[in-house]
């Protein structure tokens, strides 16, 4: 088994820490420990025995986050090391040698990966640019076959932000049902909606959908790598059964803070912070880039810490962002990442002044790099 490399996660990983302003980090600004407990919190935790814990995540945890979701409780929910993990153990128990699944593109490039290392065919299906990001559900309806598994979907999607409408929620679910397809979705960024509209989930909607999430964006966590997945409960079992395999256990320490995260009261207070931040950091960024408006564009995004840009300039995406860090210090995510060329992902989850001072330096560098068009 050969695992393609994952592009996304490599080029953080080896640059995010080590440049002057990072605008590459997609979830929301996180909180210290301090912010979010209180001194009796804090106290609670110094004295907690670090042992292994319950591996499938332990039962106020998995209570917290089955009360997430409409009908469904702790049994449907199995706690993992991240969301990267739950996707990794979804398209496992999913995918075989020969199968075919769909992937809605741009997206984090995760499932498609191991789906391939298993030996499956992976067809793409493109988000499509009109007045918001839509999905071609025509283009869907063709490619989509006996021999699919599984419909892999971001919603609300990443790079993009956009939201998928509840007709073509229901139009993926009658697509995905004729083939008896999976419908697997990265459902993280439910949470970060710029308007006080609420993603709808698609579990509950579809028998066979496995959703998975993690604390890591809207919930403003990413250090706790606290994930999950939640759908059928044989399937929780299933998943169960092979992640005894590989981490056995995320760490009990986080798993103790993520009920913490998972409070009613701290859900509220996080989604009131993660709105107050994005769109005030969303109206820097429209008008920040007004002026470059001949050359540079996005569709506002309705939720997800981040603007998908398109540009004209002719340069490859990867080219400029390495330009751009190694010149001016500034970090933005290529296109390229997300199998999209002429575009660049900004994140607005940051602290609004550290934000401010990474879109003046990527003007700095756009205006060094293309003196003719930006000067």
């Amino acid at each position: 088994m050969k695992f393609p490399s994952f592009d996304l996660e490599r080029i953080q990983s080896l640059y995010e820490n080590s440049v002057e302003v990072n605008l590459t980090e997609s979830g929301i600004e996180p909180l210290s420990l301090k912010e979010l407990m209180n001194a009796e919190e804090l106290e609670e935790l110094l004295n907690l025995p670090i042992g292994y814990g319950y591996t499938q995540g332990t039962p106020l945890l998995r209570k917290r986050i089955s009360d997430l979701y409409d009908g469904f409780d702790e049994n449907n929910v199995l706690v993992t090391s991240g969301s990267s993990e739950a996707i990794f153990l979804s398209a496992v128990l999913t995918v075989s040698e020969g199968d075919k699944v769909v992937m809605m593109t741009p997206n984090y490039l995760s499932f498609n990966g191991i789906a391939e290392a298993l030996g499956a065919e992976v067809d793409y299906v493109s988000l499509i640019k009109k007045e918001k990001w839509e999905w071609d559900i025509d283009k869907l309806t063709e490619v989509v076959e006996d021999k699919t598994k599984v419909i892999s979907i971001c919603n609300p999607n990443n790079p993009t932000g956009s939201v998928l409408s509840s007709k073509q929620m229901k139009d993926i679910i009658e697509i995905a049902r004729k083939v008896d397809a999976y419908i697997l979705v990265d459902e993280v960024y439910i949470g970060a909606e710029l308007s006080s509209d609420k993603t709808k989930s698609f579990l509950g909607m579809y028998e066979k959908t496995i959703v998975t999430s993690s604390l890591s964006k809207s919930y403003s966590h990413p250090g706790l790598r606290i994930g999950w997945i939640i759908s059928d409960n044989s399937f929780v079992q299933e998943a169960w059964a092979v992640k005894d395999y590989i981490t056995i256990a995320s760490s009990s320490l986080s798993q103790h803070i993520a009920s913490k995260v998972l409070e009613p009261e701290t859900i509220s207070r996080l989604r009131s912070r993660t709105s107050e931040l994005l769109n005030g950091n969303l109206k820097t960024f429209s008008d920040w880039i007004l002026p470059y408006s001949n050359h540079l564009s996005f569709l506002k995004p309705e939720a997800g810490g981040f603007a998908f840009v398109e540009y004209d300039m002719d340069v490859n995406s990867t080219d400029l962002i390495h330009d751009l860090r190694t010149n001016e210090g500034v970090f933005i995510v290529p296109g390229d990442s997300f199998g999209m060329e002429n575009f660049f992902r900004v994140g607005l989850g940051s602290e609004p002044g550290e934000f401010k001072k990474g879109l003046d330096l990527l003007s700095k560098g756009l205006t060094r790099i293309f003196p003719h068009i930006f000067a």
